[in-house]
């Protein structure tokens, strides 16, 4: 993988939110857009931000070249410390599993280098401009060290939705996440359609014996305002 210095990435991180539209006008509209998992690479030098959703690229190295080998995700950022951990060629980031994390067990986090470290953020991006067709390509088309936009979905169509992470659009720009559907659709009372849907940190309690009926601290929402990642 080709290194990028910081210019690069504010150019490229420019470009992209200029081609999504996300400049000074259309930002302050804030009921016509969609939302979006913004995800970007740390670098040295950045702030850490602690309890967010991270991915881990693994790699390795093949004599003098860096292999990469695919993505591990649902990590959380455990710490805003950074650390000098022996075996380690940056300063580390500690990431602990999203499961570990809602269940505050810290035991099994890890320390892995800067640079191998992404991180996500929910944005809003307006509507006119996401465009979805060959999406599955960017991977083959785009530097995988850019910063990069990936919309989320209506829940309207999606085949799949037990266990899917979910975030409530709130009608002013604002959403609900953490979120997990733990249902497909159903007919509500009142005659809309509807999805059960729990905290996450409620669905990641699932197993335990102490979990009840009282733990749904969310319920059913109505699927016309929920998105899917």
């Amino acid at each position: 993988m080709d290194e990028l210095t910081p210019g690069d990435v504010d150019r490229r991180f420019g470009a992209l939110v200029g081609a999504f539209g996300w400049d000074d006008d259309q930002s302050q509209d804030l009921t016509n857009g969609v939302p979006a998992t913004l995800v970007r690479r740390l670098r040295p030098g950045d702030a850490v931000p602690v309890n967010a959703r991270a991915r881990f690229l693994m790699t390795t190295f093949q004599g003098e070249q860096l292999a990469a080998h695919g993505w591990r995700t649902d990590l959380r950022i455990g710490s805003s410390e950074l650390r000098d951990v022996p075996g380690l060629k940056q300063p580390g980031v500690q990431l602990v599993d999203e499961r570990e994390h809602y269940l505050a067990r810290s035991e099994e986090a890890v320390w892995v280098d800067i640079s191998r470290v992404w991180v996500e953020e929910l944005v809003h991006v307006p509507r006119s401009r996401v465009a979805t067709d060959e999406s599955w390509l960017r991977p083959v088309l785009e530097d995988q060290n850019a910063p990069h936009l990936e919309p989320l979905h209506p829940v309207a169509g999606r085949p799949h939705l037990i266990g899917a992470r979910v975030v409530r659009a709130l009608g002013d720009g604002r959403y609900d996440v953490d979120l997990r559907a733990v249902s497909g659709p159903m007919m509500s009372s009142d005659g809309t359609l509807a999805v059960a849907v729990v905290a996450e940190s409620q669905w990641y309690r699932w197993h335990q014996s102490s979990y009840t009926a009282a733990d749904r601290t969310v319920g059913h929402l109505p699927a016309e305002g929920l998105w899917v990642e």
